[in-house]
């Protein structure tokens, strides 16, 4: 699978996942004055999204190879 623009689709296969990125970025948008506030926001929200999706797919993952 690879990155599809027009069914917003990344590498991980999850459709939603361009939407959140999205939103991300363009409420930091809003909410930063200053282009290092920016950024800092996207460290932030970008890091927890990205820990939160991982540790789905690793639980997915332990149950298909039936670990859990």
């Amino acid at each position: 699978m690879g990155n599809n623009g027009f069914k917003k689709e990344y590498i991980t296969g999850r459709k939603d996942q361009w939407d959140i990125d999205y939103k991300i970025m363009m409420k930091g948008y809003e909410v930063s004055k200053t282009i290092s506030q920016y950024f800092e926001f996207l460290k932030e929200n970008m890091s927890f999204v990205i820990t939160k999706v991982s540790s789905e797919r690793a639980d997915e993952l332990m149950e298909e190879l039936e670990l859990v």
